[in-house]
């Protein structure tokens, strides 16, 4: 079993990202088939309310680990639960790691070129999907 400081999480909700204010957090891998992958952070109550509708659900997340500096992974799995504690809430994810290729900036620059992207557009959204680990789409898909 690993462990690692969480240093920054971020949770896609209709098509953007909440950037949850962190207070503390962990991601441990289980070494298990299943859902390999437990996250736990402490959070600002700022987003109780959206949270709490999507307990139970399965999401994608960012998820920074170790120092800011480092790239996020991209996280899949179920939020399983959130509970308040003093002036905080706790947060339980299970699921697993999505790896990408190593070529991927190559790729998605591709998919875009393919797409019909094209100067001031093409950077825009190069750069949101390199920021957001976005999965890239074909018309195979």
């Amino acid at each position: 079993m690993k462990s690692f400081k969480v240093v920054e999480l971020k949770l896609e909700h209709e098509n953007n990202f909440i950037i949850l204010d962190l207070i503390d957090g962990i991601i441990i891998n289980n070494e298990k088939p299943d859902d390999p992958w437990l996250i736990e952070i402490s959070t600002s109550p700022d987003f109780k309310d959206i949270l709490k509708e999507l307990v139970g659900a399965e999401l994608d997340l960012l998820v920074t680990i170790t120092r800011h500096s480092n790239e996020p992974a991209r996280f899949k799995g179920i939020f399983n639960e959130m509970n308040e504690i003093d002036n905080a809430l706790s947060l339980i994810f299970n699921g697993r790691i999505i790896v990408q290729s190593p070529h991927y900036a190559q790729d998605l620059l591709t998919h875009l070129l393919d797409e019909g992207y094209e100067q001031e557009q093409l950077l825009n959204e190069f750069k949101a999907m390199m920021e957001s680990k976005a999965e890239i789409k074909t018309s195979d898909d």
